[in-house]
């Protein structure tokens, strides 16, 4: 019976060795997994903040897209606001060129209204002159004359 309780034990020591090493070695594996874990969960709880910065930061992208396009229409606007104040300073140009036949037509219009004035006043006496006459001769001019 000696042989085989020596056989017995012979057998069970690696058994056993091998059995106190797996359960140190699943230990271990034990704390690398909780390790890990515990890393995961702190992993993810810097990665909010950084999901929340992430997304400010692309509504401050779109902010600036729709800025640029802003900018954009504001020198195509400018642009156009350059084109007519070139054609205003032409336009001033051309007028401070044609300024002496501009007063000198504001002065003919001038001597004009004066004449025109003149004239009517005549005709106007002279409607009056018929209109007398034709009251004081029966056959005499009877047509209306100005109204001036």
């Amino acid at each position: 019976m000696g042989k085989l309780n020596l056989n017995l034990v012979a057998m069970l020591v690696p058994l056993l060795i091998v059995a106190i090493g797996l359960i140190g070695w699943v230990t271990t594996l034990r704390g690398d997994v909780n390790a890990a874990q515990a890393q995961v969960i702190e992993v993810r709880a810097d990665i909010k903040p950084l999901q929340d910065e992430t997304k400010q930061y692309a509504i401050d992208i779109q902010n600036l897209h729709e800025l640029i396009k802003d900018i954009d229409k504001i020198e195509e606007v400018v642009d156009r606001v350059d084109v007519a104040l070139f054609r205003i300073d032409s336009i001033d140009e051309a007028v401070k060129a044609h300024i002496p036949a501009i007063v000198a037509l504001e002065k003919s219009l001038a001597i004009a209204n004066d004449q025109m004035k003149n004239i009517m006043s005549d005709h106007e006496y002279m409607g009056e002159m018929l209109e007398d006459l034709g009251k004081s001769q029966p056959s005499g001019e009877r047509r209306s004359y100005g109204g001036y």
